[in-house]
């Protein structure tokens, strides 16, 4: 029901499909695009990675294709997901990342993946500078762009973003993109690049803040 509070588990069914677990789905055109960006930044050398909220490993699946992977860790608090993701050959860590407990389990590695997280949780600040903290060499993260023209259409006919699948409550924060430089300054994050996709070609690299639909930040 709308009362619900969100259970992982019947999210990763929902979004992703109850498939077995031979790791038969494929990689969406928008996972895509955002692995493709880290693979490309990243580039040839040997890295580790740790992959916070890392889902049923589609990410790792694909990016153990294109760079060289010393580790990769996956933190995840779906048992369905991690038992998906482990049965590709990930190594999966029981995470929850609302528990400062938890915080501990993130080892220092090369770099960090928080792909499509920091809209889900109230405290994005304190997950992103711990593990700006714990990286040796960056960190990668990405949301939905709320200030698309289609949102900006919604709101001109007196409706929010509407961005869940399976509750409401999936997201609690929202960036456009003046809000996400603002945001990162704010922080005293100076030295990262904006990457804006899932939009209108063209349009989305000379007008990202109206144009591009979700947004990944490299740090």
């Amino acid at each position: 029901t709308i009362a619900e509070s969100l259970d992982y588990d019947t999210y990763w069914k929902k979004k992703r499909g109850d498939k077995n677990l031979s790791g038969a789905r494929t990689i969406s055109k928008n996972e895509r695009m955002r692995a493709e960006y880290v693979a490309e930044k990243i580039g040839k050398e040997e890295v580790s990675i740790g992959d916070i909220a890392s889902g049923p490993g589609v990410i790792y699946s694909f990016l153990k294709t294109k760079l060289t992977l010393t580790e990769y860790i996956g933190y995840e608090y779906s048992d369905y997901a991690l038992e998906v993701a482990r049965s590709l050959g990930m190594l999966g860590i029981k995470f929850d990342i609302n528990a400062d407990r938890d915080l501990a389990l993130i080892r220092e590695m090369d770099y960090f993946l928080m792909l499509e997280i920091l809209e889900h949780i109230p405290h994005s600040e304190k997950i992103l500078a711990h593990t700006y903290e714990k990286a040796r060499k960056g960190v990668f993260f990405s949301f939905p762009n709320s200030g698309n023209f289609l949102y900006r259409l919604r709101l001109l006919f007196g409706k929010m973003p509407a961005q869940w699948v399976s509750f409401p409550n999936e997201h609690l924060r929202f960036w456009t993109y003046a809000d996400l430089v603002w945001w990162l300054n704010a922080q005293g994050y100076e030295r990262y690049e904006i990457y804006g996709y899932r939009g209108i070609p063209f349009l989305e690299k000379v007008l990202p803040g109206l144009f591009a639909g979700s947004f990944v930040v490299y740090i």
